[in-house]
């Protein structure tokens, strides 16, 4: 039996998706397939697989992705979906699941990458911002016609939008902060007990 789910977790979320995705595995519920926002599941064993999601460098199309994926392989971890470079991953726990011995190097790296996606998310928004005013300076000075009254309300528009998701992503962005501060004391701590 086989069911699909659609379901939306944002990028920071994936500790949330990973503890969802697991909990449908209690269940019975075994992924078989995932892509954005739509999950496919098959009717098994209870607890027969464990799930991890993983942010990677490049997407899985790169050689050095390649040959990561060929590493985990090996390893019995089968990969059952993704998003650009983004990866489901599963593995059966009657061969030990994947290993709690990295989690917290793991969480670090993964929130650090996610601050980089933040970081250039706000660097096009702040540079679509600088371009526009620009635009709303030089259509300022010019001659008064429709096409300039366009453009100038055009680039008011962009101004706007991107100062609005710009102060919308602030949040979001302080959160995986803390997450990445909150892991590295977990890591210090872990190393010196």
């Amino acid at each position: 039996m086989e069911k699909t789910v659609r379901r939306n977790f944002f990028v920071w979320e994936y500790e949330k998706e990973e503890k969802w995705l697991n909990k449908m595995s209690s269940e019975g519920w075994q992924l078989v397939q995932a892509s954005l926002f739509k999950y496919k599941f098959e009717n098994g064993e209870p607890d027969e697989y464990e799930y991890k999601l993983e942010l990677l460098d490049k997407d899985t199309k790169n050689k050095e992705s390649r040959a990561y994926l060929d590493f985990l392989q090996e390893t019995n971890v089968e990969l059952i979906g993704e998003v650009s470079n983004w990866i489901y991953l599963r593995k059966k726990k009657s061969e030990g699941g994947f290993s709690d011995d990295n989690r917290l190097i793991r969480k670090v790296t993964h929130s650090t990458k996610i601050g980089e996606i933040y970081q250039n998310i706000m660097i096009l928004f702040l540079s679509m911002i600088a371009i526009s005013v620009v635009g709303i300076m030089i259509f300022h000075d010019l001659k008064t016609s429709p096409a300039t009254s366009f453009f100038e309300g055009f680039f008011t528009g962009i101004v706007l939008a991107s100062s609005i998701i710009s102060v919308l992503l602030i949040p979001a962005i302080k959160k995986n902060q803390k997450k990445i501060r909150r892991a590295l004391r977990e890591l210090v701590v872990a190393e010196r007990g």
